[in-house]
């Protein structure tokens, strides 16, 4: 078999596949979804709360459960139908990570700081579930902030 040796234009330029694959890949930066502070956050508190701050696992399914109801609020910079209830601010450490609004059958999900604002409608059991996580932490001791 014959070995032909590639025209020397084609060894000196670059393919453009790899930078074509190279400008299509998002960066780290782009890529990280708004929800992805859920994972990251320690600590959390709500503005009518007596008990002040709470540990991340203070109340049982808490975490699984703002989860659900937070990444319901896809639609951007939506208005809210109702006035805000309830003010759900998640931290890491003593920085402020995202604030979960709640107002009537909507969520207002704003990462922080700074981040774009997303509504929507969680389904109405997981809103109840959350609801009711929220009224147990009323009842329960502060978690001292780290």
């Amino acid at each position: 078999m014959a070995y032909a040796p590639a025209p020397q234009a084609e060894l000196a330029a670059p393919s453009a596949a790899p930078r074509a694959r190279l400008a299509a890949a998002p960066n780290a930066a782009s890529s990280a979804t708004p929800f992805a502070v859920l994972e990251r956050w320690t600590t959390w508190s709500t503005t009518d709360d007596p008990a002040g701050g709470h540990a991340r696992d203070a109340i049982e399914a808490f975490p699984a459960l703002l989860g659900a109801v937070a990444r319901s609020a896809t639609a951007p910079d939506v208005p809210l139908a109702a006035p805000v209830e309830t003010r759900i601010a998640l931290h890491r450490g003593r920085s402020l990570v995202a604030v979960l609004e709640i107002a009537g059958d909507q969520v207002r999900w704003s990462p922080q700081p700074g981040g774009a604002a997303f509504v929507g409608t969680p389904p109405a059991q997981a809103l109840a579930s959350l609801r009711a996580a929220l009224e147990r932490a009323r009842e329960t001791p502060s978690t001292p902030r780290r």
